[in-house]
């Protein structure tokens, strides 16, 4: 994965998502392999001031408890599957390891798309 450095994002890379967490500027760019270990919201950074933010979040660690990837409600998710939602799950006890969803921000909203190995694994709501 190449550096984002234009967007403040670090070299890319890897990162672990098995915590509630908000992502930031630096988060950029990079993998998230995520862990249904626990039931975690992922917070994007406002899409107001974050057009051109790409991440990949793929579910690492199935398990019995949602994984949830949210914006502010007025920050929209559009795309593959989903259309005006502000929350993406890795759904409990469904999804399945390796499970994907792209995210990247228009300035305005996000774009997502989502592959799944069944449309009982990913819901978009909100």
């Amino acid at each position: 994965i190449m550096a984002r450095p234009y967007l403040g994002g670090s070299s890319g890379g890897v990162k672990t998502l098995a915590a509630s967490e908000t992502l930031s500027m630096a988060d950029s760019g990079k993998v998230f392999l995520c862990s249904q270990a626990g039931a975690y919201d992922i917070t994007l950074p406002p899409a107001s001031t974050s057009k051109g933010w790409t991440g990949v979040f793929i579910l690492e660690v199935a398990g019995s408890n949602a994984f949830d990837i949210i914006s502010d409600p007025a920050d929209k998710m559009y795309g593959l599957m989903i259309s005006d939602a502000d929350k993406i799950t890795f759904i409990a006890s469904q999804a399945a390891k390796g499970d994907r969803i792209d995210i990247v921000c228009g300035g305005s909203e996000w774009i997502a798309h989502a592959v799944c190995g069944d449309n009982a694994h990913i819901d978009f709501s909100g």
